[in-house]
């Protein structure tokens, strides 16, 4: 079964601009848009944010899926400990020009 279909002047000479960019008819320029518009849905969408992040927590990457929630006070106050703890001690610009050593 063939169709037609109407296009008025602008649209044609953008289509036969186009095609002959590439050499070609504009029918074959036309055929090949819709073989490419055919195989497109075979490509997977793109991943989300939320399945990203769900892919890293299986792979073990990260130890929790964010969520927008507000960390509740007693976490805020564990992670403070922790940063206290590991802050002690010189600051890393102050080992790496010790271990310069002298010009």
């Amino acid at each position: 079964m063939a169709y037609q279909f109407t296009l008025n002047d602008q649209e044609y000479a953008t289509l036969a601009a186009e095609a002959a960019k590439n050499g070609i008819q504009p029918e074959q320029l036309l055929h090949a848009m819709i073989q490419r518009l055919q195989i497109s849905p075979q490509i997977p969408p793109p991943v989300t944010l939320r399945e990203f992040a769900e892919m890293q927590y299986r792979e073990g990457k990260i130890s929790h899926i964010p969520t927008k929630q507000p960390m509740p006070p007693e976490m805020l106050e564990a992670l403070e400990r922790r940063a206290q703890r590991y802050s002690g001690g010189k600051p890393a610009s102050e080992m790496i020009i010790e271990d310069r050593g002298e010009y």
